[in-house]
C-alpha cells in the first residue's frame, strides 16, 4: 500500500463479530479501545480481514434503539426487517475550533471496508477521508486517503492525496488498502465493477475505462476541444450498471454537452446539448434504474439540491424531472441501483414510495454492500453494516 499517513483521531475497537445476515455471533468476543497513536513496528500482526458478508457489530450498542422501519409493501423484499447490527467511530474533531472537522459522509465497498469523510473548516482539501477495515476486533484504521474516493465491489479508487481537483493520479486499492495499481488522474466515475477517468488529451476529451482492479480497458474519444483546457469544465455520473453520462461545458457558454458511454467504455450515443450552469458544469447523479438526474443551478449561498431534469439510459435529450424527484432533494443510491434513500424515505426507480427507514440520526451515506451511515453528532459516525444489502 502507498505510505499514506495513519489516522490519528480516537477510534473505538470492539469484538462482536458476525457472519452474514442471520449468522451466529463469533465465540471470540473481545472488547477494547484503539489508540490514536501510530502503531509501533513491533506491534504484531494486524487482525485478519474477514471474508465478504462479515458484519462487525459492537455488542454495547443496541442497534434497534431509536430505529423505525415502515414498509408500504409496494417493493417486496427491499426494506430491511430490522436493524440488528451497529458500530460507532468517533473520528472528526468537532466544529467549534477554526481548524475543526465535522462528519460529512461515508461509504463502503462490497467487502465491508468503510471510508469515513470529515469536512474541514480551514484551508486545504474540503474533505479528509480515512479507510477502516472490519476485523474480529472491530474496525481497524488503515490509512488516510485522498480528496476523491469511490467504492468498488472489492476496494476503492482514491486520489493520491493531492489538494488539486482533478488530482494527478488515482490509486486502485484492495479492500484492506493494499495498492493494486496507479493510473493517471482526471475526472473519476465509478460503480461497483468498473471505473472511468475522463481527461483532456491533445485537444480531445478522452474517456479511459478500467476494470475494478485498475486494468485498462476501452479508450474512447468523447469529443474535440480547441480552446484552453483550463476553461473546460467536466462532470457527469456513472449508473449502477456501469454506463456513464459524460458532461462537459466551456466556461462562459450557456449550454453544456453530454454523451453516453456503454458499460464496456465505448461511446454509445452521439453528443447532445443540455442547458449549462454559469460557473460550473451541471451537477448530476445516477438514479435507481440507470437514468441520470440533472440538478438546477442553485442560487448563490444555497446548498440544497433541486432536480430540474432526467436523462434516461441511452437517451439524447433531457426531460423535465418527474414530480416525485423534483419535490425531493439529495439522495443515496442503494446497492445495485435498486432504489434510492431520500433521507428516511426509500423510493423505487419509478418514484414508488417503498417505505421509510428512520435510523434516528441524519443519513450520511449508503455503501456498495448496503452499509448505512448516520451522523450521531458532528464527530461520530454510526455504522449499520449491510443494512440495505
Amino acid at each position: 500500500m502507498r505510505n499514506a499517513p495513519w489516522w490519528t483521531a480516537a477510534i473505538v475497537m470492539f469484538g462482536c463479530a458476525q457472519g452474514g445476515p442471520g449468522g451466529d455471533p463469533s465465540a471470540d468476543v473481545v472488547v477494547g479501545v484503539g489508540s490514536p497513536a501510530t502503531p509501533e513496528p513491533d506491534a504484531g500482526p494486524e487482525p485478519a480481514t474477514p471474508d465478504a458478508g462479515f458484519r462487525a457489530c459492537d455488542p454495547q450498542i443496541a442497534a434497534g434503539d431509536g430505529v423505525r422501519i415502515s414498509d408500504t409493501g409496494a417493493c417486496p423484499g427491499l426494506l430491511p426487517a430490522k436493524a440488528d447490527c451497529a458500530a460507532e467511530l468517533t473520528l472528526c474533531s468537532g466544529g467549534t475550533q477554526a481548524n475543526g472537522t465535522t462528519v460529512a459522509g461515508a461509504t463502503s465497498d462490497g467487502r465491508g471496508s468503510v471510508v469515513l469523510s470529515c469536512h474541514r473548516a480551514d484551508v486545504g482539501p474540503p474533505l479528509v477521508n480515512a479507510l477502516f477495515v472490519p476485523t474480529q476486533a472491530g474496525f481497524v484504521s488503515k490509512a488516510g486517503l485522498g480528496v476523491d474516493v469511490k467504492p468498488l465491489a472489492d476496494g476503492f479508487v482514491a486520489s493520491s492525496g493531492s489538494y488539486l481537483l482533478p488530482p494527478p493520479q488515482y490509486d486502485f486499492l484492495a479492500h484492506d488498502g493494499d495498492l493494486r495499481t496507479e493510473q493517471q488522474g482526471g475526472t473519476l466515475f465509478a460503480s461497483a465493477s468498473r471505473a472511468v477517468i475522463l481527461r483532456v488529451e491533445g485537444g480531445q476529451l478522452v474517456a479511459q475505462s478500467f476494470t475494478a482492479d485498475g486494468a485498462a480497458a476501452a479508450k474512447a474519444v468523447v469529443g474535440s476541444y480547441a480552446g484552453s483546457a483550463g476553461s473546460l469544465m467536466l462532470g457527469g455520473a456513472m449508473n449502477a450498471a456501469g454506463e456513464t453520462l459524460v458532461v462537459w461545458q466551456v466556461y462562459g457558454d450557456a449550454n453544456a454537452s453530454a454523451r453516453w458511454l456503454a458499460s464496456d467504455g465505448t461511446v454509445s450515443t452521439p453528443a447532445f446539448p443540455i442547458a449549462g450552469w454559469s460557473s460550473s458544469v451541471p451537477s448530476t447523479a445516477a438514479l435507481a434504474g440507470g437514468a441520470i438526474a440533472v440538478a438546477a443551478e442553485p442560487p448563490s449561498g444555497v446548498s440544497t439540491v433541486r432536480w430540474r431534469g432526467v436523462i434516461g439510459r441511452g437517451e439524447t435529450a433531457e426531460r423535465t424531472a418527474p414530480s416525485w424527484l423534483a419535490s425531493r432533494a439529495g439522495f443515496f443510491l442503494l446497492p445495485g441501483g435498486k432504489a434510492m434513500a431520500f433521507g428516511s424515505e426509500i423510493v423505487g426507480p419509478d418514484g414508488t414510495l417503498c417505505g421509510t427507514v428512520d435510523l434516528g440520526a441524519p443519513l450520511v451515506g449508503v455503501g456498495v454492500d448496503g452499509t448505512a451511515f448516520t451522523a450521531r453528532s458532528t464527530r461520530t459516525f454510526r455504522i449499520y453494516p449491510r443494512l440495505f444489502e
